[in-house]
């Protein structure tokens, strides 16, 4: 009876001692099983905050990018602008000279071989004046807005046509078209002023502009 007692005593001391290891493991497995899971996860969230970094410094790049090159776009545009602005300057001062020589050679008769003497060198550098401002067109054409290069085109035609005049002597036509052409102008440095982002003039700046408001009159 004795030894009966003793070996159930010690199947229930094994059975509890192997219930308690197994418990025991099992509780150690599963703490494993969830730091594992937990690891996991902090890779997997290194991971997407790398992702989200590479994706934030790409984003950053690329406006960066679109930045420089909206800027370089708008110096191409200023620069062909403000040369054709200036070709029309010079085309404007040779012009004057060109007429006012043609005007006096109509005027004095008995002056006349004086007169084309003179008048070769002015329509010599009125043409390289109008060459000038062909290239500036073309630059305009190639880099700025629709409303710039059209209103640009206008302003050459009518230097075209004014020119024509001139070298047939006929002063009264190329005057005929002096309203038309400054109101062509004024359209133009509206355009520019547009084109650049600098505000629109009104016809009050205008009158006191350097390029003569449409209405305005020609020197002689």
């Amino acid at each position: 009876m004795g030894i009966l007692t003793d070996m159930g005593l010690v199947v229930f001391v094994s059975s509890s001692l192997s219930a308690g290891a197994g418990a025991f493991i099992g509780s150690y497995l599963k703490k494993k099983g969830e730091n594992l899971a937990t690891h996991e996860d902090i890779n997997k969230l290194v991971d997407q905050v790398k992702s989200v970094t590479q994706a934030t410094k790409e984003i950053e790049a690329k406006i960066s990018g679109d930045l420089w090159d909206r800027q370089k776009h708008w110096e191409a545009k200023r620069d062909s602008l403000l040369s054709a602005v200036k070709s029309l300057s010079s085309v404007d001062r040779h012009f004057s000279l060109f007429r006012e020589i043609v005007d006096f050679g109509l005027k004095n008769k008995p002056l006349e071989e004086q007169v084309n003497i003179k008048l070769f060198e002015a329509v010599k550098d009125y043409s390289a004046a109008q060459d000038t401002l062909d290239e500036a067109v073309l630059l305009v054409d190639m880099i700025c807005g629709e409303t710039a290069v059209l209103t640009l085109r206008e302003v050459r035609k009518l230097v075209g046509q004014r020119s024509e005049f001139l070298v047939k002597k006929n002063v009264d036509g190329a005057d005929a078209l002096k309203k038309k052409y400054y109101r062509s102008l004024y359209d133009f440095k509206s355009a520019l002023r547009k084109e650049l982002g600098i505000g629109v003039i009104t016809p009050q700046s205008a009158e006191s502009s350097a390029t003569p408001s449409p209405d305005s009159q020609d020197p002689g």
